[in-house]
């Protein structure tokens, strides 16, 4: 997780695999900043791969083509896709020097990502298809066709994660209008999540370009394009449109000739010499003795760690231990298992947290997060939502002691091997099904409702702390049906939004997960229609 530096008075917008995008008023009015940085690991997979981190921080000509690309795919996404999608125009680019990292200055685009199904979504769900099948497939082939063969990793191909670099400015039904935000790679194109994407093109465009696909464009290939479209785009835009983009493509080719031909060493060397790290004098002398300085480079590398693991991480853990409010933690334990209020006040608090959060998300509209609230507050008396509240409260306490009791006894040798696993697997399952047949007895002595599907649900790993609230979506109607569609929608984007590499916020995986939590959600409607359709 990259550390955010404070910039100014500007409003941070977004941050990403490659930089972190700010709202910064200037004379022409709102603008949206993007300074580009590295994640740990991004800057491992770059520095392996070429010897420095992302080259848009530190190399002019790599920012310079990022500039041009945006001038030239402005008019080409307009020409292919008329009012349908546009691309965030590039206005300028500058070294920063509070971050030590250039800069692109783009048109701010006031719009959101696509929605997410939630328990009020009806017409938004057909945004996602909109943007996947009507925009982001198409414009694939379309830079492809055109030469800009590193683009389609931004644009999608194979990779779930560009989803969020386009935003919906037009959010009417029927007249979507997307918006292309972000056209800067992280990392090189080498890590798709569709392996036949991979290997298909990814692998043969590295092979072809005799480097990882990072961005590159067929800069002959893309003229050969342009004028073999010459009467339509002059048709459109004006001959001195037309002689723009060629200009534009003639600065890419420099640009991209210079950045691509970088020497391995003379990467890693300007890299610190653009941080600071080395002066322009020991910059000229370690490229003219590369062995020298990827000795350097390995002992900078090996004290890193050591300092890491020897120092920064006990002393880590130590202050962690001792910051741990230990005589807190036992009494609100105390008041869990004793009080039924603190057990519902619990559940209450950390579905009003996931509401307030899909609303900063603009998931959920300010009425629909209102009313979502309101129907919480007037489930006081729900059983079910108390139970719930249990299920959160003890999976707490089991997983303190899956991690630290069950490894420590597996380290000691009072457990085995088969124990440990199966403590792993099933430990959620069991506290699950010891407390639901408790409440099954007391529901069968009392002569109330048996939860059944609580009971079942609760016996999967993972998915079942949804028990309560499938429960609650079998069974009830009404504002309580809205409270445990939600927790069910929350729980399973959730995972979505937490898969490394190709997950996170606003990404084909955790819509992938939102639609299967959709299915489960909605089972109970979709089931009444079936029954109605078969009566006709």
């Amino acid at each position: 997780m990259v550390k955010l530096q404070q910039y100014s008075s500007a409003k941070l917008l977004g941050a990403g695999r490659s930089g972190q995008v700010f709202l910064v008023a200037s004379q022409g009015g709102l603008i949206a900043r993007k300074i580009f940085y590295t994640d740990k690991i991004a800057g491992m997979i770059h520095y392996f791969l070429s010897g420095s981190p992302n080259p848009y921080i530190w190399n002019e000509d790599a920012i310079k083509c990022a500039f041009y690309r945006r001038k030239i795919l402005s008019t080409l996404v307009q020409f292919w896709f008329g009012d349908k999608l546009r691309v965030a125009e590039a206005i300028a680019t500058c070294w920063n020097q509070e971050f030590k990292a250039y800069q692109i200055d783009t048109e701010f685009i006031s719009g959101r990502h696509v929605a997410l199904r939630q328990p009020f979504s009806c017409e938004q769900i057909r945004e996602l298809p909109a943007l996947v099948s009507e925009i982001m497939l198409p414009l694939q082939e379309k830079l492809i066709e055109a030469g800009l063969d590193g683009l389609v990793w931004q644009a999608g191909k194979g990779t779930p994660t560009a989803l969020n670099n386009f935003l919906l400015a037009n959010d009417t039904p029927g007249n979507y209008v997307f918006v292309w935000i972000d056209l800067e790679s992280g990392v090189p194109a080498l890590f798709p999540l569709n392996t036949l994407a991979l290997f298909s093109f990814y692998l043969p465009k590295s092979i072809k370009y005799g480097r990882p696909l990072f961005d590159d464009v067929n800069t002959s290939k893309l003229k050969q394009y342009i004028n073999s479209y010459r009467l339509e785009l002059e048709e459109n835009f004006g001959s001195e449109k037309y002689e723009e983009i060629l200009e534009y493509i003639f600065k890419l080719q420099h640009h991209q000739k210079k950045w691509k031909s970088m020497r391995r060493v003379d990467r890693s060397i300007q890299y610190q010499l653009k941080k600071g790290a080395i002066d322009e004098q020991q910059a000229q002398w370690y490229s003219e003795h590369p062995l020298v300085w990827y000795g350097r480079e390995l002992m900078k590398i090996i004290g890193q760690f050591a300092y890491k693991f020897f120092m920064e991480l006990p002393i880590a853990i130590v202050n962690k231990l001792v910051k741990i409010p230990y005589v807190q933690i036992f009494y609100q334990f105390w008041k869990f298992l004793s009080s039924h209020c603190y057990r519902s006040s619990l559940a209450r608090r950390y579905i009003a947290n996931r509401i307030k959060s899909w609303q900063d998300r603009k998931q959920l509209k300010n009425e629909e997060s209102e009313s979502l609230l309101e129907y919480l507050e007037q489930d006081n008396s729900s059983d079910y939502l108390n139970d719930f509240g249990v299920h959160l409260g003890i999976k707490i306490f089991i997983k303190a002691i899956e991690y630290l009791l069950v490894p420590l006894l597996y380290l000691v040798g009072l457990i085995d091997e088969f124990i440990f696993i199966t403590w792993l697997i099933l430990g959620g399952p069991i506290y699950r099904t010891i407390y639901t047949s408790w409440r099954i007895l007391q529901a069968a002595i009392a002569r109330q409702e048996i939860p059944w599907i609580a009971f079942f649900v609760g016996l999967f790993p993972t998915f079942g702390i949804l028990a309560y609230p499938c429960q609650i979506i079998y069974l009830a109607q009404g504002r309580k049906k809205k409270i445990a569609q939600f927790i069910v929608y929350d729980f399973f984007t959730r995972i979505g939004e937490k898969i490394p590499a190709w997950g996170g916020e606003d990404t084909q995986t955790e819509h992938f997960f939102n639609l299967f939590a959709d299915r489960i959600a909605d089972y109970r409607k979709n089931r009444t229609k079936a029954l109605q359709t078969a009566k006709f």
